[in-house]
């Protein structure tokens, strides 16, 4: 029957509509069963192959290379070679050999078969390697996939191979010296094994490799590679060496075919045994080592002939595993089973120089009828754990280094803050001085210079802050409407200088009372309202705040500012959310800016768990937002944590005694003009240990603390103060953002807070609130 179904005396199958591709499946395979000479010694098969049409094109192709494994193993007269049979399905399934088609690497030259192959590998791990890390190595991994789309158009071409072992090669290197090799290994395993799936089946596929650089092979890597490549091949010889006797058995008792097999497989198991960088060690049911390969030789320092017969605490185990190593064996012995199979083990082991060090050890139990047989992969991992070694070295050296950053930072923000903040103090007590028209024209630009520059620290330490994590965010009731209504006049004086319209248009179905980080939200549309005044010579700016999705107690709510300025291209719209960044280099000279302001916003819209969305015409204007989720807030606790309502009265001043605790010259003296001009006295000292002293001699009505002081900080100075005086209202002085040290700040006993510089307006309210 083989013989007429090859010389074509059979009828062709119907035919069936083009791209029916289940049709066409089902055809293929009643060809394929039609075929079999004795379908009952393969029934399993014939099941398989009639449930094929349907399923996805990838099982079905898996699904036919068994059948032609099967159908090409037995060595008749009428028996099909694998080329033969193919030539009879390409005759009648010419559909088959369309592009795009899985089966279509059938029907090739050895050559394009092999080339195939490589790319079909290549591809997913190339494709892999790009999506994890982007465009590192300035396009690197899509220049290579560029180099692979070309050599995938000479497939037909023998040197091609060469070249795709050679891209190869030069990926791993890359990944791994900029990555380290572990990580490409892990990388090329997991793509190899999708790829292993798919075409082992195939002739060439062992060429495969061939394409594992010497980079990796020399460095452990291709342990695991192999030791799959190792049980495979194992497993599918002994598979085929059964059906092929139980078939010679049945036709023709005869074993010659048998024996070659038998002996090919055991020359390319013998080989790939040799040549595995793991060591392999098989033994008997109680350890007697029966087998040891080279690698074995080279790590433990034995020779086979020394160890066979020995068991493995003899050679390469130390004592203090005796009870786990024989429990191991008896369970094994008597269940089959032992808790150390079929998994991955970290344990010491011994050289023959008696020198311990770390492996990695994997175990398999292989029964042969009443005998019983291990098979051990053991990897040398001493370079491994000097590696996570020095990176936990690295981690804690960068620990320290990102501690002293901070510190620095810290002590430089301090030390750039105090004289900025006795600048701006100055100014205002110069503008308040009544100044001739042109001295005022100079203030105002001293002012605004102050303010710039103390904007730009800021903003550099907020992104230092926001680079290491150091940002926490916030969760208070606060009142969102009168969020906006603020930055709305904030910004309308600044809007009506440049003869723009700034709107602001809050969406009545939103909650005036929410749950969430103000400060921080505040500082972003500050950002973004600031950015678009700066950048619109004309028309208008507005603040949008509309609900986008209501789910009672929580909320989704977008942001939006809107302006008709000058634009921004589309390909800077991305690149002006880098660091120091803005969308052309002469934006700086002409607007003036750091590039800071959009990346620190960007970041901590990220934190609140969004990201914020441009969209812009050149020319015509910019529109940025983002969504937020929010939760409904407490009434009260925002009513609580509204300002007071101040009278414009200076009479409580009058007879108020106030101790100010401040230990920079400047800053002391701007605070004594301040608060003596509106009634009050003020009696000033220089550390926390003399406010002490003052607290303990004179009643005041009111301190004020600076936070950093020497000798005592106000923290500490605080707390010591509420020991014996708990009416009395203390208020820090910082130039700190208020939720970074506003918890701290309540828990050492303080009422509330004033920033530095000081603003004569914000002074004199908090004063007033608290005398």
């Amino acid at each position: 029957m083989l013989k007429q179904l090859l010389q074509g005396k059979r009828k062709p199958p119907k035919t069936r509509k083009e791209g029916d591709e289940s049709a066409l499946y089902k055809a293929l395979f009643e060809f394929l069963i039609s075929c079999i000479s004795v379908p009952a010694n393969a029934e399993q098969l014939i099941q398989l192959g009639s449930k094929a049409a349907g399923r996805p094109a990838e099982e079905v192709f898996h699904t036919y290379l068994l059948f032609e494994k099967y159908l090409t193993s037995f060595e008749l007269v009428d028996q099909p070679t694998r080329k033969s049979l193919r030539e009879r399905v390409r005759q009648r399934f010419p559909v088959l050999l369309q592009d795009g088609s899985i089966f279509n690497i059938l029907f090739v030259s050895e050559t394009e078969q092999k080339n195939t192959l490589a790319i079909h590998f290549l591809q997913p791990f190339l494709t892999a390697v790009k999506d994890k890390f982007g465009r590192a190595g300035d396009g690197y991994f899509e220049r290579k996939i560029a180099e692979l789309t070309e050599l995938d158009a000479q497939r037909r071409d023998p040197e091609a191979f060469r070249k795709l072992q050679f891209l190869s090669f030069d990926v791993f290197k890359f990944i791994g010296n900029n990555y380290g090799e572990p990580l490409a290994g892990k990388i090329f395993e997991k793509s190899y094994d999708s790829f292993s799936n798919k075409y082992k089946e195939l002739e060439f596929f062992p060429y495969m490799i061939t394409l594992v650089p010497k980079e990796i092979v020399d460095r452990e890597h291709l342990g695991i590679f192999t030791q799959a490549q190792i049980e495979q091949i194992f497993l599918e010889k002994l598979a085929e060496s059964e059906q092929l006797n139980i078939a010679l058995d049945q036709k023709i008792k005869e074993n010659e075919r048998t024996q070659r097999l038998l002996r090919k497989n055991e020359i390319m198991l013998s080989g790939v045994i040799s040549s595995a960088l793991d060591a392999i060690v098989i033994t008997g049911a109680y350890g007697h080592i029966i087998h040891w390969n080279q690698a074995a030789s080279e790590i433990f320092g034995y020779t086979e002939k020394e160890v066979k017969g020995r068991t493995l605490l003899e050679t390469i185990l130390p004592m203090s595993y005796d009870h786990t190593h024989w429990n191991g064996f008896q369970g094994f012995q008597s269940q089959h089973v032992t808790p150390i199979l079929n998994q991955r083990h970290e344990l010491t082991a011994v050289r023959k120089s008696k020198e311990e060090f770390p492996i990695e050890l994997t175990v398999t139990g292989i029964v042969d009828g009443d005998e019983s047989y291990y098979s051990a992969f053991i990897r040398d991992i001493s370079s491994r754990r000097q590696w996570e070694q020095e990176l936990v070295q690295m981690k804690e050296k960068a620990e320290q280094a990102a501690k002293a950053k901070s510190q620095f930072l810290s002590v430089m923000s301090h030390e750039l803050r105090t004289p900025l903040n006795a600048v701006i103090g100055i100014t205002h007590l110069l503008m308040q001085s009544q100044p001739r028209d042109d001295q005022q024209e100079d203030l105002r630009t001293l002012q605004f210079s102050g303010e710039s520059l103390l904007h730009i620290i800021n903003d550099i330490l907020d992104f230092t802050k926001l680079d290491s994590g150091k940002i926490e965010l916030s969760a208070i009731d606060f009142n969102l409407r009168e969020l906006t209504q603020s930055l709305y006049q904030s910004f309308s004086f600044k809007a009506r200088e440049k003869n723009i319209v700034f709107d602001v248009e809050f969406d009545e179905r939103i909650p005036f009372y929410v749950k969430g980080d103000n400060f921080r939200l505040s500082q972003v549309l500050n950002n973004l309202i600031s950015n678009a005044i700066k950048f619109t010579r004309e028309g208008f700016v507005k603040l949008k705040v509309e609900m986008v999705e209501d789910k009672g107690s929580n909320f989704i709510t977008r942001f939006s500012v809107i302006d008709s300025g000058i634009g921004i291209p589309e390909e800077a719209q991305e690149k002006i959310f880098e660091q120091f960044t803005q969308a052309d280099s002469n934006t700086t000279r002409l607007y003036g800016g750091t590039g800071l302001g959009l990346s620190i916003s960007a970041k901590l819209v990220e934190l609140m768990g969004s990201n914020i969305l441009v969209s812009s015409n050149p020319g015509k204007g910019s529109n940025f937002n983002f969504t937020l989720p929010l939760q409904l807030g407490n009434h009260s606790d925002s009513d609580a944590a509204l300002p007071k309502v101040v009278t414009k009265s200076n009479d409580k001043f009058k007879n108020k005694l106030i101790l100010l605790a401040e230990d920079n010259t400047f800053n002391a003296n701007i605070a004594r003009r301040f608060i003596t001009g509106w009634g009050a006295q003020l009696e000033v000292v220089v550390d926390g240990r003399q406010a002490l002293e003052f607290v303990s001699r004179r009643k005041y009505d009111l301190i004020l603390m600076d936070i950093q002081m020497p000798v005592l900080d106000g923290f500490s100075c605080t707390r010591k103060i509420r020991k014996h005086f708990r009416d009395v209202p203390i208020l820090a002085i910082t130039a700190s953002p208020k939720n970074e040290i506003i918890a701290e700040i309540m828990a050492c006993g303080m009422n509330d807070f004033v920033s530095k510089p000081f603003k004569p307006n914000e002074l004199r309210s908090k004063l007033l609130d608290y005398l």
